[in-house]
């Protein structure tokens, strides 16, 4: 009898610190609004390989999380599936995960960046930033390749010979002349379409981008990227020695002897960025890269603003004072 009062005395004593251990962490999510946690298996990988990282919310019933749609590639980790949502049955808390399998493509440590998630919470809503532990990407090249003999490269075609020669060669003429004719009768005969203006096209450009909405979904630096892209396309059209691959101290000069009627510390300041974003890697908020794009479109809005205005005056010609 004194047997089976013990046993159902560690029973109830168990029961006790489990729901104690409940009560104690529903106490600390409600204390510090939301606990996130961020966890990535496996921490080694190939190029290429796929691993995966979750990012565990725990906050408070009443709240709302949204997390980030995908992760910023700018540090060469790329999302491969649509990101996953798991929900743990947890009745004092919200417990969510979001499941993103990425992959890296350069060696060495890489981490993936996101943005914050969001927790929305009586009318609030705060974000909590995201710390992804790095993964080493090792290469999937053998370690040593010098015993490594290739063979020689092999005809995709058996050679031809003899009289076969000719007539392909012959054959491959004749169709070339008949394309050509064919071509030219045509261009005879239809009018050649006329490229759209330097700024429709730049300003279609912008409103596509803008559809894209890439900083929402977390893709910050290519929403910047693609937006100084445009800008340097059509300032290539409208002065055509600021060409599209020229570095920023190159475009400096280009536009500097173009009469650019644009502050030239905007678009210095602008490139400069763009190229730190690029080329770089460096990270960049939602916040900044919104403000970047809104300045390469208002660039190419004030230049082209100033191209019209000096088509109007030559329009007029010159202004002869008034007879008095």
């Amino acid at each position: 009898m004194s047997r089976r009062r013990a046993v159902s005395a560690g029973i109830a004593a168990f029961a006790a610190i489990v729901l104690a251990g409940r009560a104690l962490g529903a106490q600390d999510v409600s204390a510090r609004g939301a606990v996130v946690t961020v966890a990535v298996a496996p921490d080694t990988v190939g190029v290429g390989e796929p691993f995966v990282v979750r990012v565990r919310v725990r906050a408070p019933k009443s709240a709302t999380l949204r997390f980030p749609a995908l992760p910023d590639s700018g540090d060469a980790v790329e999302a491969l599936d649509p990101r996953a949502i798991e929900d743990a049955p947890d009745e004092t808390v919200l417990d969510q995960t979001a499941v993103y399998r990425v992959a890296a493509w350069n060696v060495g440590s890489h981490a993936a960046h996101f943005a914050p998630v969001v927790v929305s919470m009586g009318g609030s809503a705060v974000p909590y930033a995201i710390v992804a532990p790095p993964v080493f990407v090792r290469a999937v090249l053998p370690a040593d390749t010098s015993q490594q003999v290739p063979k020689d490269a092999r005809e995709p075609f058996p050679a031809l010979s003899g009289l076969w020669r000719w007539l392909l060669v012959a054959a491959i003429v004749a169709a070339l002349t008949a394309w050509y004719l064919v071509r030219r009768r045509r261009h005879g005969a239809l009018p050649a379409r006329a490229a759209p203006e330097a700024y429709v096209a730049t300003a279609a450009a912008f409103r596509a981008l803008e559809a894209l909405a890439l900083a929402d979904a977390g893709e910050t630096g290519r929403h910047v990227i693609a937006h100084v892209d445009v800008l340097r396309a059509y300032l290539a059209r409208r002065f055509p020695a600021a060409g599209v691959a020229l570095t920023p101290a190159e475009m400096h000069a280009a536009l500097a002897a173009s009469d650019f009627p644009v502050l030239p510390e905007r678009v210095d300041e602008l490139l400069a960025r763009d190229a730190a974003i690029r080329f770089a890697h460096e990270r960049v908020t939602k916040a900044e890269a919104v403000a970047l794009a809104a300045e390469a479109r208002a660039i190419a809005r004030d230049v082209q603003d100033a191209y019209e205005a000096r088509l109007r005056a030559a329009e007029r010609g010159p202004q002869r004072p008034a007879r008095r």
